[in-house]
């Protein structure tokens, strides 16, 4: 995993450089590889291993620094969240699968570039900028370990969302372009017609943020770990998504996730929630 110093700064005081908080993080058991110079920042490359999910995140490693050095953690800032009464129309028809879905409906969305300190967040760990909202879900996925995933809600059939296991000889082209067929042992987010996305791996390319796109659903859940992995493995695919979901994420920063992106994109796309 790549980690930027200066984001990590953002989240806990920290006077060192970065050849020192690589010697620490190392002795604590989180071996970095390498450090590399981008515009100004320290890129450490870190070698996670399987049992410490809760470090795949630009937070998950200021708690570790937090604790080596003795200083406070900050947390994101969070606006306070007015929701309204009407509800998104979720089921859940594999609950073994997904143990949680949270959908946000944002309406009247403006599509247009991040702001610069976001792409320059994203470009520093390799991360291609796309557009606002794509990016705010790749942001908060680094900056809180929680995967995310919008999708243009007016392309949602009956613009409902149902979590349940593929059917037989269906297949959905994901947003990489490839056509994947699917079986009854993957777990697909689909609407009242078909699959959209394979759940907590990659999204479909029907239903992906355009620069036409004006209303969204954003997405953030909990998966099963070996769900997600066997689906990853017998569809040859991964991402940083399932990276994640195979290892495990907090149950608990579902709402977290989904909280800090609704804030970014008030913030940065405008719309109603």
């Amino acid at each position: 995993m790549k980690l930027s110093f200066n984001w990590l700064k953002d989240y806990v005081s920290i006077k060192i450089d970065p050849q020192a908080l690589a010697h620490k993080l190392t002795m604590a058991g989180l071996e970095v590889k390498s450090i590399e110079s981008i515009d100004g920042d320290s890129i450490f490359e870190l070698e996670i291993t399987p049992n410490r999910p809760d470090c795949l995140s630009v937070i998950g490693m200021a708690r570790e620094a937090s604790a080596v050095f003795n200083k406070t953690l900050k947390s994101p800032p969070l606006k306070k969240l007015k929701l309204p009464k009407a509800k998104c129309d979720i089921a859940i028809l594999d609950k073994k699968g997904c143990w949680r879905y949270i959908g946000a409906v944002i309406k009247d969305v403006c599509i247009g570039e991040s702001p610069g300190w976001l792409k320059k967040r994203l470009s520093a760990i390799g991360m291609r900028p796309v557009n606002n909202i794509v990016d705010i879900t790749n942001f908060c996925l680094m900056e809180t370990g929680q995967p995310l995933h919008a999708f243009d809600y007016d392309k949602l059939t009956g613009g409902k969302i149902i979590v349940r296991r593929a059917k037989e000889n269906e297949s959905l082209t994901t947003i990489d372009g490839i056509e994947r067929k699917l079986n009854g042992s993957i777990l697909v987010i689909a609407d009242s017609k078909r699959p959209v996305a394979i759940a907590g791996i990659m999204g479909g390319k029907e239903t992906e943020i355009t620069e036409k796109t004006k209303n969204i659903l954003l997405e953030s859940a909990y998966f099963d770990s070996v769900l997600i992995r066997r689906a990853a493995r017998a569809l040859g695919v991964s991402s940083d998504s399932s990276y994640r979901f195979e290892r495990g994420v907090d149950i608990n920063g579902v709402s977290l996730g989904a909280q800090r992106a609704i804030s970014l994109i008030g913030e940065h796309a405008k719309g109603t929630l």
